[in-house]
């Protein structure tokens, strides 16, 4: 063997044993642990208040509503409503309001410090559950701008109709009843009494076609005048057809927004009914009923073209912008309101007030008694 070659084959001893102990090394280092990550702190869990439905809502209602609530509002009550609810949890912190706008607006920053406080606030009232705090902020956004149409439902299959709205009693048989609860007959007076308790439109039924039906019977069997009684009424399809059976086109109602008019409906003057149906009309409301049945009769009362009798309604004239929110919960918000075409009176929140008062008792004797003051008019 060369010199060279006898230098190389003494070298290669120490190189193996550095590479033994190198391996060595890498071993052990994997195997044991390094202080600074065993000390590391687990990251905290954000607490669910199920942020997202909240934000979403919470833009809506500052972005539509007609009332322009402000965002301070709505953001204050629906703190407040959370703390309480912690407080019944057996939260005992204090809590600092964050300074918020008082702007008819979105303030996303103002959001977040909402957000913030209710995260902190559930962290350490650990037996709040996600949906009870979504559902108390969502309620409380509903009062901050109280209006009929504006809502908060927990799942969108249980939307309920409003308190307000819900139906009475029938007041009696009538020769027929059906999908709405129609019911018509002509009383011992010759008047042409008609009561149903929803404006029901479907593939296979339509209210208004009914009701004429039943205009159209009791016309022949010598009617006089009409009642419609609408007393718990709780609305539904839009009557403009029917308010077009007794007007010739004039305007009934007119559409606001939060930044101004959004136009005028008036009666559609080819849907007019002949003279022999335009008799005198007694409509009767309660403050059980609202929304369709209040635009039947605001429509006919700034025309002059029907008496009120009985109780001021609920006060449910408007329209809402619907919103179904990510877990199926549903939100709705007032974006329009109606008003009076001829006078300018605003119903919304305020009810329909009656021409002639009469309690439930005795409205169809008073409605009745009015009416025959009309036909005696007539001669």
């Amino acid at each position: 063997m060369s010199t060279t070659g006898r230098v190389r084959e003494r070298s290669r001893g120490p190189r193996r044993l550095l590479i033994a102990l190198a391996a060595a090394a890498l071993v052990v280092g994997a195997c044991t642990p390094i202080a600074d990550q065993s000390a590391s702190p687990t990251p905290a869990k954000t607490p669910d208040i199920r942020r997202s439905k909240l934000d979403i809502a919470y833009t809506a209602l500052t972005e539509n509503d007609v009332h322009k609530v402000s965002s301070k509002k709505v953001l204050t009550e629906a703190l407040a409503a959370i703390v309480a609810l912690a407080r019944q949890n057996g939260f005992k912190d204090d809590v600092a309001v964050p300074e918020f706008q008082d702007v008819s607006e979105p303030v996303l920053a103002d959001f977040r410090k909402f957000a913030d406080v209710v995260g902190m606030i559930a962290a350490k009232t650990p037996s709040l559950q996600p949906d009870q705090i979504g559902d108390t902020a969502l309620r409380s956004y509903t009062k901050s701008s109280p209006d009929c149409h504006t809502y908060y439902a927990p799942k969108r299959s249980a939307i309920p109709a409003s308190d307000v709205l819900a139906a009475l009693p029938p007041q009696g048989p009538g020769e027929r009843e059906d999908e709405a609860g129609l019911e018509f007959r002509l009383l011992p007076e010759g008047i042409g009494y008609l009561k149903w308790h929803e404006f029901v439109r479907s593939g296979t039924y339509d209210v208004t076609a009914e009701v004429k039906k039943g205009l159209d019977a009791l016309l022949k069997q010598g009617a006089k005048a009409w009642i419609f009684d609408l007393r718990g009424n709780i609305g539904g399809d839009p009557p403009q057809a029917m308010a077009s059976w007794f007007l010739n086109g004039e305007p009934t109602l007119r559409f606001e927004t939060r930044t101004g008019s959004a136009g005028t409906q008036s009666g559609i003057k080819d849907l007019r009914l002949p003279d022999a149906y335009q008799l005198p009309l007694a409509i009767i409301l309660n403050g059980k009923g609202g929304s369709s049945p209040e635009h039947l009769a605001v429509a006919l009362k700034e025309n002059k073209r029907a008496i009120i009798v009985g109780e001021r309604s609920a006060g449910c004239l408007g329209s809402i912008s619907p919103l179904n929110l990510p877990d199926g919960s549903f939100f709705a918000v007032v974006g329009t309101e109606m008003v009076g075409a001829i006078t300018g009176s605003n119903y919304n929140n305020v009810g329909v007030p009656p021409d002639v008062p009469a309690d439930d008792a005795n409205a169809i004797a008073v409605a009745v008694k009015t009416l025959q003051t009309e036909i005696a008019k007539r001669g």
